[in-house]
């Protein structure tokens, strides 16, 4: 994961100082989500339209995020999905829209201290079945 690879999907924060977070006008939140480790599978994405979120790893948690670009019309490029390796030594912001999944922690789990509009996931959470609607599912290969 560098600055130059992620910036379609969302932005690097690697060194100090103001992080820009657009939230749309509602209640900035934060929290602390936990993963515990998973097969490193999915069919699914998310996004959010209304919101930007901010994930920094704790303890130098690794894991692996699979990510799609944002778009205006809803569909997913699955030509321009990828993955990406969070070394535990950065965080990172995911633009509004941008396709995503939960992390994939490569030790037993991964930590993140999370910043989002408060409700995110009760209102402004879009959910595709990859399965479903493209007959695919992703298995991300980790050496």
């Amino acid at each position: 994961m560098t600055k130059e690879s992620f910036a379609p999907y969302g932005e690097m924060i690697s060194e100090r100082g103001p992080v820009e977070l657009d939230i749309n006008g509602g209640c900035p939140t934060v929290l602390v989500q936990t993963v515990e480790h998973h097969e490193m599978t999915f069919d699914f994405l998310g996004r959010h339209l209304r919101t930007e979120q901010v994930f920094s790893p704790l303890g130098s948690a690794h894991a692996v995020i699979a990510v799609a670009p944002p778009n205006q019309d809803g569909k997913i490029e699955l030509k321009k999905l990828m993955a990406f390796m969070v070394d535990g030594k950065a965080a990172y912001k995911l633009h509004k829209g941008t396709w995503h999944t939960s992390a994939f922690p490569i030790d037993e789990r991964a930590s993140f201290l999370v910043v989002e509009r408060e409700g995110t996931l009760e209102e402004d959470y879009e959910l595709r079945d990859l399965k479903t609607v493209h007959g695919v599912v992703v298995a991300i290969q980790h050496e």
